[in-house]
């Protein structure tokens, strides 16, 4: 199964793990510019747990997680996309950000992880996952992911990921209206 980007002018890059990678069966593209999302960067692994595979996914700039199926790899941005939604709308990110940021993610291409920091939380996030999977087997994939958006982490000060994810989304509000004024 092939995953490709729908255009050349990619916003931003899912930075796929090697286990990922080969279960997509792609090659990663070469570098690109810095993504012009609120998020960044996203980062996923394949996540199993006996019969279960999903996909982790974490944003390079705040680490808000979100949890998919691992079912059709053509179509795990656009899954990753439409389950972004729900979350952001869940820890208080205004609709119209919410909507901006889903429509900055419709271009992207695939690439190999890059910042050691960020893999570093994933695999913690994708310990913690393993465990929710076992121990809460019926628990929605959004509700793991706002499980794991209250994990403190190191990398970003010990903050949860859903209050960095808010005050990234803050920042270019404040911003924009800078901007818009002067």
């Amino acid at each position: 199964m092939a995953l490709t980007s729908s255009r050349l002018d990619t916003v931003f890059v899912l930075r796929c793990t090697q286990k990922l990678l080969d279960r997509l069966n792609v090659a990663p593209a070469p570098e690109t510019a810095p993504p012009d999302t609120v998020l960044g960067d996203w980062y996923a692994n394949l996540i199993r747990v006996g019969r279960i595979q999903v996909v982790l996914a974490v944003s390079e700039r705040s680490l808000l997680p979100v949890v998919v199926q691992a079912r059709d790899g053509r179509a795990l941005v656009q899954r990753l996309s439409e389950a972004m939604e729900p979350m952001l709308t869940a820890i208080g990110v205004p609709a119209d950000d919410v909507i901006a940021e889903r429509a900055a993610m419709q271009r992207w291409t695939v690439g190999k992880t890059a910042n050691r920091r960020v893999l570093g939380s994933l695999n913690d996030l994708a310990f913690q996952l393993q465990v929710g999977l076992l121990e809460f087997p019926d628990r929605t994939l959004l509700a793991h992911s706002l499980w794991l958006a209250k994990t403190p982490l190191k990398v970003i000060d010990y903050r949860a990921p859903d209050q960095a994810t808010l005050a990234a989304f803050t920042t270019r509000r404040v911003l924009q209206a800078a901007s818009l004024s002067s």
